[in-house]
């Protein structure tokens, strides 16, 4: 009788869900197998059999969240008729702004470590995955102001593609400045600057204005 044989997707998956909190924490170059294994709660070993190095620990976990990414821009046009237009976009920049963070971190540890960089732009050239599609934002944003306009509850005289160019770009520019602060602020300025804050009431609330009748 042939052994069942086992689902190694927890393990990887745990694997890269630590991997992802170390390397936003610490930056590429500080981390270490040894500390994403614990974060696992798995052996060093455990993580060496599911992949090769820390680069292809990387690369993969840099592409899961662009792939996580991808799905949750794909169900916004779904969200138009629902809730409020408001409402709806607090869920963007509260999503959008969480994964931007994560991924402008990761891209700042590439632009900080030269064999890193090398190395991800050589993975990059090749294919990632089978499955993967680069996420399309303002596409998807914009595919979404238009099905509330059918529906009336953004004003049809609204530019879809250029309002949704101006929507992401602020969860986009907080995140990479937060990512930015987290990885070059200067010795003893731990905390990142305002000119890019959290989108908060007040910007939802002069977004949500400007587009609804």
């Amino acid at each position: 009788m042939n052994p069942t044989p086992t689902d190694t997707r927890p393990t990887r998956q745990a694997l890269m869900d630590a991997a992802l909190t170390v390397f936003v924490e610490r930056g590429f170059a500080r981390a270490t197998t040894r500390e994403i294994a614990h974060r696992a709660g798995l052996s060093e070993g455990t993580m060496y059999r599911h992949f090769a190095d820390k680069y292809e620990l990387f690369h993969q976990v840099f592409f899961a969240l662009l792939l996580d990414a991808g799905e949750e821009l794909r169900r916004l046009p779904g969200l138009a008729g629902q809730n409020t237009v408001r409402d709806n976009l607090e869920y963007l920049f509260v999503t959008a702004g969480r994964m931007q963070g994560a991924l402008s971190s990761l891209m700042a540890s590439t632009w900080a470590d030269p064999d890193l960089g090398r190395n991800f732009e050589s993975y990059v050239r090749g294919k990632p995955s089978p499955d993967f599609e680069r996420p399309q934002p303002v596409a998807m944003v914009a595919k979404y102001i238009q099905a509330e306009q059918e529906l009336g509850r953004i004003r049809p005289d609204v530019d879809a593609t250029e309002a949704a160019a101006v929507i992401v770009s602020v969860p986009f520019a907080a995140g990479m400045e937060r990512a930015l602060w987290a990885n070059f602020a200067p010795p003893g300025e731990p905390d990142a600057p305002r000119d890019f804050p959290v989108p908060a009431a007040d910007a939802l609330d002069i977004l949500a204005r400007g587009l609804t009748p």
